[in-house]
């Protein structure tokens, strides 16, 4: 049951992790449309991030 709980939770977090670290390391040398969204806020990218972890946690959930 745990493990099921880190992959439900885990891969998503490491996913959000990861792409902040990229897009923090190497902000000023990506792609012109992904330097525009770094200069938006990022409620759009929180949000469905959160719809993410909430679906894979509600999944975990359902299964138990």
């Amino acid at each position: 049951m745990l493990r099921e709980l880190v992959l439900a939770i885990g891969i998503p977090l490491l996913l959000l992790l990861l792409a902040v670290l990229t897009l923090e390391h190497w902000g000023d040398r990506l792609p012109p449309w992904l330097q525009s969204v770094l200069r938006r806020r990022s409620l759009f990218w929180n949000a469905g991030m959160g719809l993410i972890i909430g679906l894979s946690l509600l999944r975990w959930l359902l299964r138990r």
